[in-house]
Formats: structure tokens, C-alpha cells, sequence
């Protein structure tokens, strides 16, 4: 484990992102009950050139937030990259495709950070009935799209439980 490994209770747990290669992360933190609020203290500001972190109250938590956000950024690429094949097939080119995709995903994620209101909303104020946007997301609902990222992160989960079991 990795107290025995550390030789010490004071022991702080991370799971961080791949965008904490540009100071644009997210990691999620648990702390064993030795550490001092000081010693969190400096595990932020060790972190936060990284970007956010995000406390959790359990060690298994962590599991939650890999699936989440450190397998999050790969499950974000494949929706680019499936916006990417939508452009070619419209006649955009894929770099085209990529350029808008990814402008679209980041303008999307810091309106989202920037709101009060929920994604719900801001999805809702984006969609007209009968719209080009209601067309898209009644596709997707058709295709249990939704139901298949719920899926796809609990998989996530299971499996970092698993590793955390083999790895202790």
C-alpha cells in the first residue's frame, strides 16, 4: 500500500488530467486523516500551476473521479474526433472540422464554468423546438447516446476499482 511504501500515515492521494500539461487540469485529492490542513494547504499550491484540484472525502472517490475526469479528456477527443468525421462527410476538411470542433467544445466548457446556470440549461437555451440543434440532440437521445457515456464512465470506474484492488 502506499502508506507502508511511504512509511508514514500522511499520505495524499492524486488523480490528475492530461490537461494539467498546459495548467488547464483538474485533480482529485484524498487525504488520509493524518494529514494536517496545513500539508493540503501546500498540496494545492503544489498543484495549482497544474490547474484545479478537487477534494474528496474517501479514497474511493478516486475511482469516481478517474472515471470522470482522468479518463475524461480521451472520451472528449472521441466526440471530436466523430464532429471530425461529420465535417468530412458535409465537405468540410478534417482539419476544418477539428479547428471547429474543438473551438466549439472549448467555448462550450468555459460558458459552462463562467454560468450559474446548469448544462441543462445552457443546452436548453441553444436548442429551438424544430431547430438544427433540436434535430441533433433528438438523434442522439434516439441513439441512447446519453445512456452510453453513463455506461462508458461506470465502466471506467469498475475497472479503476479493480486496478486499485491488483495495485493496493
Amino acid at each position: 500500500s502506499l502508506v507502508a511504501a511511504a512509511g508514514s500515515e500522511r499520505v495524499v492521494r492524486s488523480m490528475p488530467n492530461t490537461p494539467a500539461l498546459i495548467g488547464q487540469g483538474i485533480a482529485g485529492l484524498y487525504a488520509r486523516p493524518a494529514v494536517s490542513a496545513d500539508e493540503r494547504t501546500a498540496v494545492e499550491q503544489l498543484l495549482a500551476p497544474t490547474g484545479r484540484t478537487l477534494w474528496v472525502e474517501r479514497e474511493d472517490d478516486l475511482d469516481a473521479v478517474t472515471a470522470l475526469s482522468g479518463s475524461g479528456p480521451a472520451y472528449f477527443f472521441f466526440f471530436v474526433e466523430a464532429m471530425m468525421a461529420a465535417a468530412v462527410d458535409m465537405g468540410l476538411t478534417a482539419e476544418q472540422g477539428r479547428r471547429l470542433a474543438l473551438a466549439t467544445c472549448s467555448g462550450a466548457a468555459a460558458l459552462g464554468l463562467a454560468s450559474d446556470e446548469t448544462p441543462t440549461t445552457l443546452r436548453e437555451r441553444v436548442t429551438s423546438k424544430g431547430g438544427t440543434t433540436y434535430a441533433a440532440i433528438t438523434s442522439m437521445q434516439g441513439d441512447a447516446v446519453d445512456e452510453a457515456i453513463r455506461r462508458a464512465v461506470l465502466a471506467a470506474q469498475k475497472r479503476a476499482a479493480e486496478l486499485g484492488r491488483e495495485f493496493g
